[in-house]
């Protein structure tokens, strides 16, 4: 095993020439006028891609919730309801005017304690029974998942009476609870469970496969005819009633953690959105008896080959998305509705991370075909056609408002858009990489690891406009329309080789929202020119770190659209340098004063926000030896991996980045079942033991488990170097025996 621990120590050493180019990533500018001129020469105008076919608008603009996980419209009534995560529940007005909701249960404060509330649905008989369920995770005692039956009032402004709670059925808790219900035209209810595990490892109860209990499943059941024992009877052509061991609840299974799924009003087909691990997010059409092969198979992926295949056979994914363009599929409706004609029939669904909405339906021939709708800033946790057609889009915790899903009217400029970065109105000069009248040169405290190259940055904000300020990325600045922020990156200079143009990326707020593409550099270094959207390769001469004066040949990828918006999302808040903290430790060129202040004398932002320069969420630069060792690491932590592993984010592994939280709150005391290397007893981080510290493993590796997962194909030797060092540093029990990579054995 020692040959494993060398390999690293190996690495940490070998790559610690290119330390030295990672210094050069904080590149030097020309010293800036304290006023800018008004930016009036971008060409930016729409997008290089035709616009979308719809748009998302705020439908009840006064009214804002708390983490809200559904929403339904009440029969008869003139009102919505609302369901947040932590077990309150709301009814209002449906009316784009109004500004207040009305509480109707309180789960939480009913329990005594938290509870979790994932999902509601109302009985297709309501206007009869008065009858809504609640699916809710009870932490306390064991932990259980419950669908609950709760009746509303019939009043002016109803209410859920909370003595009415009549629990229906249970299942284990812990990870993935799923939870989402519907009814179906059938009269019977559908529920969705997850695997009960977390994340890792995959499928950790190894129940995706069997059928011998509740999890995984999408269940269906009869609700309105209780059996003597429980509060529901078995439809008696479930597929496995007959089967022996089997819970006749299961309709299909094979499943994840499908938070959300939708049923057809018109065929009762069942389509169901689920979470995939690490590589596949999969739309599922699910039958009597489907097999949607978790832990098998990942979407179309073959993940734990060893699991026997349950009791029919597995059935691949009508769609899946691959991490590069989402990352956590929610289902919505089979739109029925009249005011979206070209969605008719189609499963409508989007992505928790991305924000993107998409739709699947049947072609002419029957095959399926997918079609992207809109990319939003939302974090979409629900959808809801209304029975006038509206379809309603919920956002978890970014706004927590709901919006309303339109055909788009924006003009196609894409025609006009820039084809070449010349043609862009940012620079002046390309040679020199001069910026245009206005366009202002900004350097960062902790510039991401981007292979060795370096980075120069501008933002360019229209005419005389300012930005509000985000002090960090937990906040969200606001941003005139017509923002643009560019990274130029070029190839380091060596011996007898000058610093080569490479890759310009653009970052752009248009029509609401922002849009990143890139302008890839001809070999002349003349120009660039704009990429797909769909990204490209291409292969480049770069400084050999080893043989100083030699040039070795790399591969350089631009990314895809969907893989930028993979950092570039509403959890970190989309932009990721421009925000205080990044800016207050960093000086503006040759300038030796505080580059906040000359950003603000020269109109770019309009304040500076007093948090920007809070000791919590300060940040140094990683390389600055003179500094102290754990605030280098942690701002290199934050700078290159915050914008995934932060509260909320993308992460399969959840623990957190940030540089606000104490070493505690980061989380890395656990243990993962990705990429550990054959360790035992390894761990995100093991105080004091580097070669028991699964983040130091991934990061000197390339290939599967590699981290970052994307935006880099090279192993940043110094920062291999800092994380070891700083991981050495940390405090640990006296009694801790530490591994030994030079001794046989070592763990």
């Amino acid at each position: 095993m020692h040959a494993r621990f060398l390999i690293v120590r190996l690495i940490a050493c070998a790559f610690i020439l290119q330390s030295f180019i990672v210094l050069e990533n904080v590149s030097g500018t020309e010293p800036v006028s304290k006023t800018r001129e008004p930016w009036t020469s971008s060409k930016l105008q729409g997008t290089p891609v035709p616009p979308e076919p719809f748009r998302v608008v705020s439908a009840f603009p006064q009214l804002k919730f708390d983490l809200p996980t559904s929403l339904l419209e009440i029969p008869g009534t003139n009102r919505l309801l609302v369901a947040e995560i932590g077990g309150r529940v709301f009814t209002f007005v449906k009316n784009a005017e109004t500004a207040k909701a009305d509480l109707a249960l309180d789960a939480a404060a009913v329990a005594g304690g938290s509870v979790s509330l994932f999902a509601a649905v109302i009985h297709p008989k309501f206007q009869d029974n008065r009858y809504v369920y609640l699916c809710l995770v009870h932490p306390g005692g064991k932990p259980h998942t419950r669908v609950s039956r709760y009746t509303m009032t019939n009043d002016a402004v109803p209410v859920l009476d909370p003595k009415s709670e009549t629990v229906i059925i249970t299942w284990p808790s812990g990870g993935h609870n799923a939870g989402c219900m519907r009814f179906g035209t059938d009269g019977l209810l559908y529920i969705a469970t997850g695997d009960g595990s977390g994340p890792n490892p995959p499928d950790g109860l190894t129940t995706g496969q069997t059928v011998t209990d509740l999890l995984g499943a999408i269940l269906r059941i009869d609700v309105d005819h209780p059996s003597a024992d429980q509060q529901y009877s078995i439809p008696a052509d479930n597929p496995f009633v007959k089967h022996e061991g089997a819970r006749p609840e299961i309709f299909g299974y094979g499943l994840r953690n499908p938070w959300k799924f939708g049923i057809d009003a018109k065929t009762n087909e069942v389509y169901v959105a689920d979470n995939g691990w690490e590589t596949w997010e999969m739309i599922h059409l699910v039958g009597s008896g489907t097999n949607c092969g978790w832990p098998v198979m990942e979407g179309r992926a073959r993940l734990r080959s060893e699991v026997p295949v349950g009791p029919t056979p597995i059935t691949p994914p009508i769609r899946d998305h691959h991490h590069s363009e989402a990352n956590s599929v929610i289902g919505g409706p089979v739109y029925r509705g009249d005011k979206l004609q070209s969605l008719h029939g189609d499963f409508v669904y989007g992505d928790y991370i991305t924000g993107t909405i998409w739709s699947v339906g049947r072609s002419a021939d029957g095959s399926f075909v997918g079609k992207t709708l809109v990319d939003t800033d939302l974090r979409i946790t629900d959808f809801m056609e209304s029975s006038s057609g509206q379809l309603y889009v919920v956002d978890y915790d970014l706004t927590g408002q709901i919006y309303e899903l339109l055909p788009n009217e924006v003009k196609d400029l894409s025609a006009e858009f820039p084809k070449l970065l010349s043609q862009t109105g940012i620079f002046a000069d390309l040679a020199t990489m001069k910026p245009a009248a206005g366009v202002v040169a900004y350097n960062v405290t902790v510039p991401r690891w981007v292979d060795g190259a370096i980075a120069q940055r501008f933002v360019g904000v229209p005419g005389k406009e300012t930005i509000q300020l985000a002090p960090h990325s937990a906040i969200r600045g606001t941003y005139p329309e017509g923002t643009v922020f560019a990274k130029h990156l070029s190839v380091p200079a060596s011996e007898g080789n000058p610093a080569r143009p490479l890759e310009t990326q653009i970052l752009q707020f248009q029509y609401g929202t922002w849009h990143p593409y890139s302008y890839l550099w001809n070999d002349q270094g003349t120009d660039a020119e704009l990429v797909s959207s769909i990204g490209t390769s291409k292969s480049v001469q770069w400084p050999d770190a080893h043989n100083p004066g030699k040039m070795t040949e790399r591969t350089w990828h631009s990314n895809a659209v969907n893989e930028c918006k993979l950092c570039h999302n509403a959890g970190p808040g989309f932009v990721l340098g421009f925000v205080g903290n990044q800016l207050a430790g960093a000086v503006s060129g040759d300038s030796p004063s505080d580059q906040l202040e000359s950003l603000l004398a020269q109109g770019v932002i309009a304040s500076i926000p007093e948090a920007a320069r809070s000791e919590s969420h300060r940040l140094v630069n990683p390389h600055d030896e003179s500094l102290d060792l754990n605030d280098r690491a942690r701002s290199y932590l934050h700078g290159n991996c915050s914008m995934c592993h932060h509260r909320g984010g993308n992460a399969i592994v959840s623990f957190f980045m940030t540089r606000d939280l104490t070493f505690d709150q980061m989380m890395t005391n656990k243990g993962t079942n990705i990429g550990t290397f054959g360790m035992q007893q390894a761990k995100i981080v093991v105080p004091g033991d580097p070669y028991r510290s699964v983040m130091m493993y991934r990061m000197s590796k390339l290939g599967y488990a590699r981290m970052p997962y994307i935006g880099s194909q090279v192993i940043d030797g110094g920062g291999v170097t800092l994380i070891d060092r700083w991981i050495r540093s940390l405090p640990h029990a006296a009694e801790m025996k530490l591994s030994d990579p030079l001794q046989d054995g070592a763990t």
